[in-house]
């Protein structure tokens, strides 16, 4: 839970509801509808390495946050993040949080204390989650959405959704986070070693991720959506991905 500049409040819920708009059309249309394979002698294959870190958590409207000041216990607080993405602090006033990670909330707090404070330790929690969509589409029985919860992995979202029907490629499904900056990074995963081997997943989904099963191999992750998704919805940007990515 501790830790990419902040994304558009604006572009973010476009962009995810012309995606989802999209998913909704290959998942919807039959088992007539079917991602045209790529190959990798017509595509390099995307590098996924064996060990993610925790994503980062950025606080959300909703939350509730739990403030301890550990020299100070008269000051501990509850408090939930209201929709202007604000708090009420004890003996600071209004903050605003959205946006910010545990850590950076911490420092914060102990900088608008240190001045009349001795020894201003600040630990923040998040206590209650705010609901957070992750998008699960594709080879599943109930495509739609699962609610993020901290360690949900892709595997488990899947399994929330139906888990995989007999047409799933398994070894291709396609992970959709919003960056920094308004746009999109895909990623290919091949999910057939942990359902197969019960390896551990290294990596964990972010609130508001889409995740797509399909039901033919997907040779690079970032060409597929710009081909299938960026190509109907100009306004998204795929950049490609940072070696280890």
């Amino acid at each position: 839970m501790r830790g990419h500049r902040r994304t558009s409040r604006r572009t973010r819920p476009v962009a995810v509801g012309a995606l989802l708009g999209l998913l909704y059309l290959l998942t919807a249309c039959g088992p007539t509808i079917s991602v045209p394979p790529l190959t990798a002698e017509d595509l390099p294959r995307l590098h996924v390495a064996g060990n993610f870190p925790d994503e980062v958590y950025r606080i959300e409207p909703g939350d509730t946050l739990f403030i301890k000041y550990p020299y100070h216990p008269e000051m501990d607080q509850e408090a939930t993040v209201e929709p202007d993405g604000k708090i009420t602090a004890t003996r600071v006033g209004s903050v605003k949080v959205a946006g910010l990670t545990v850590q950076e909330l911490e420092a914060l707090l102990k900088e608008r204390t240190s001045d009349r404070l001795r020894d201003p330790e600040v630990v923040v929690t998040v206590r209650k989650f705010s609901e957070k969509p992750v998008y699960v589409g594709g080879e599943v029985g109930k495509p739609g959405t699962v609610l993020y919860r901290k360690g949900l992995t892709p595997l488990m979202a899947i399994i929330a959704a139906g888990g995989f029907l007999n047409t799933a490629r398994v070894d291709s499904v396609i992970l959709v986070r919003a960056s920094g900056d308004g746009s999109y990074i895909a990623r290919k995963l091949d999910l057939q070693q942990p359902v197969v081997e019960g390896a551990r997943e290294p990596l964990y989904v972010a609130p508001h991720d889409i995740i797509f099963v399909p039901k033919t191999p997907i040779a690079n992750a970032n060409v597929w959506v710009n081909q299938h998704i960026t190509q109907l919805f100009p306004f998204l940007r795929i950049p490609t991905p940072a070696p280890g990515f």
